[in-house]
């Protein structure tokens, strides 16, 4: 069968919404999209944790302890490995609107952990609510134990407060920075003192820990608690802006959003009491989300980057620690993020050597070619994927007989026309469109054509955006 290119309203929707488009699946409306994200479908590839903490620490015999320390650490990578493939994989069969947002809750809401369940538990959590309410989903991940543990409230005790969760709340995840006080902060995590979990990865309050006294948060005094802090927070509208603007940033600039249009959205996110699939239609139908200069504008972030490329070839890894060696190598691990600010966006995912590596991957992983790439050293010894330096063959294994098939038209200049349209937000320069039909013109047979189109386009600087 013939692919379709689909009118460029809806190519843009695809490529800012649903991870691009694929050769496996006709391109859809926004309707569409909406309808198709309704279904929760639900990580699964690691199980409760079944240790008990007390068992290593009754164990008197300290090598026997050692070894089983290790023991669940080693496992923990491997099942942390695991979840990450499995998500890739994941978002490959179902290039959703939810999974997008998933994607995206997973950087606005940045969180380590180092047990497997915890961090699917955190995932799952973001899946379901993605599209819904974003009160819920804040008062979900606020008792969450993967969050709680990364942001030390377990240590959050009456009379010993500790201020980073109730401060990143705010900072991060909600208000943003100079929209509280430094007394608002102490108050905060007077509040929410006691909130813990079990190793079951099962929300705990600990009334003992709880500090049940009087306290005064954003000129307001009573007795708050945990949940009275989130939901003064969302009465400001200024979450509802934070919120906004950074979602408008993720699917249309790297700006913020005008003024004009930044308030309009925000208040309406506000009165709809922070539904976000709400927010989504608005923005995504937009006539500023489909003007001309915000197309093909956005660097692609390394996910993005991976996701594109299996995409558009329906290509498999023999060896699915390809895909972690990459997440490394391009700055970006699933449920890694560098700190609780997540990652960077825009042109911080570019430099002169990311870049180089960038356009060197179709070749990398579509033409044999071999890489002894090394990734910058961020500092932490248990950063998963790493290991020693060597050469290394990233086979993805793609049918090119499927894709000449589909992209092959009665001329080599509409094949090539093709598949730039499919691959690519924006035309590359004349002059690369010339060199890749030199290029693939020198090949034998329409599959070698394809093929050598196919890494021609993926190669030039326009791929990183979309």
């Amino acid at each position: 069968m013939s692919i379709i290119i689909p009118q460029p309203r809806v190519k843009h929707l695809m490529n800012r919404a649903a991870f691009g488009l694929s050769i496996n699946r006709p391109a859809i409306d926004l309707a569409d999209l909406n309808k198709e994200s309704q279904k929760v479908s639900l990580l699964n590839s690691v199980p409760k944790p079944e240790i008990d903490a007390g068992d290593l620490q009754s164990m008197k015999d300290k090598a026997t302890r050692k070894e089983m320390v290790k023991e669940l650490f080693s496992k923990s990578r491997q099942e942390l490995m695991k979840l990450n493939v499995d998500w890739v994989d994941k978002i490959i069969a179902d290039p959703s609107l939810r999974e997008k947002m998933t994607f995206f809750w997973h950087g606005h809401f940045a969180c380590r952990t180092l047990v497997p369940y915890f961090a699917q538990q955190q995932n799952n959590i973001l899946r379901t609510s993605a599209l819904g309410s974003f009160r819920e989903m804040l008062m979900g991940i606020s008792k969450d134990p993967a969050m709680l543990q990364f942001l030390n409230n377990q240590q959050n005790r009456k009379d010993h407060p500790n201020e980073n969760f109730a401060r990143e709340v705010m900072e991060l995840f909600t208000l943003g920075r100079g929209n509280y006080t430094e007394t608002d902060v102490k108050e905060a995590a007077r509040a929410f003192t006691g909130w813990a979990f079990n190793v079951q990865g099962e929300f705990q309050f600990r009334q003992k820990q709880h500090d049940f006294s009087s306290k005064t948060f954003r000129g307001t005094t009573r007795n708050f608690t945990g949940e009275d802090i989130l939901e003064s927070i969302l009465e400001d509208r200024k979450t509802a802006s934070f919120i906004t603007n950074k979602l408008y940033r993720y699917f249309i600039s790297d700006q913020n959003a005008p003024g004009k249009i930044a308030d309009e959205w925000s208040e309406s996110f506000y009165k709809s009491d922070y539904n976000i699939q709400k927010l989504l239609q608005t923005m995504l139908q937009s006539d500023e989300f489909n003007n001309a200069t915000h197309i093909g504008n956005r660097i692609k972030s390394p996910i993005d980057l991976i996701i594109s490329l299996l995409l558009h070839t329906g290509g498999k890894f023999e060896n699915d620690q390809s895909i972690i060696f990459l997440e490394r190598a391009l700055g970006q691990i699933l449920f890694y993020p560098p700190n609780v600010s997540g990652w960077t966006s825009g042109k911080g995912w570019i430099d002169s050597t990311s870049l180089t590596f960038r356009v060197s991957l179709p070749m990398l992983l579509f033409g044999g070619s071999e890489t002894d790439f090394e990734a910058a050293d961020d500092g932490d010894a248990n950063g998963l994927g790493k290991e020693a330096t060597k050469k290394r063959r990233l086979q993805c294994n793609v049918d090119w007989t499927n894709l000449a098939n589909q992209f092959t038209k009665s001329s080599a200049t509409e094949t090539l026309e093709t598949i730039q349209s499919f691959l690519l937000a924006r035309p590359t320069t004349s002059t690369n469109q010339s060199n890749i039909a030199r290029l693939a013109g020198s090949t034998h047979g329409d599959a070698e054509f394809v093929k050598k189109a196919f890494i021609g386009f993926m190669s030039v600087p326009e791929y990183q955006l979309c």
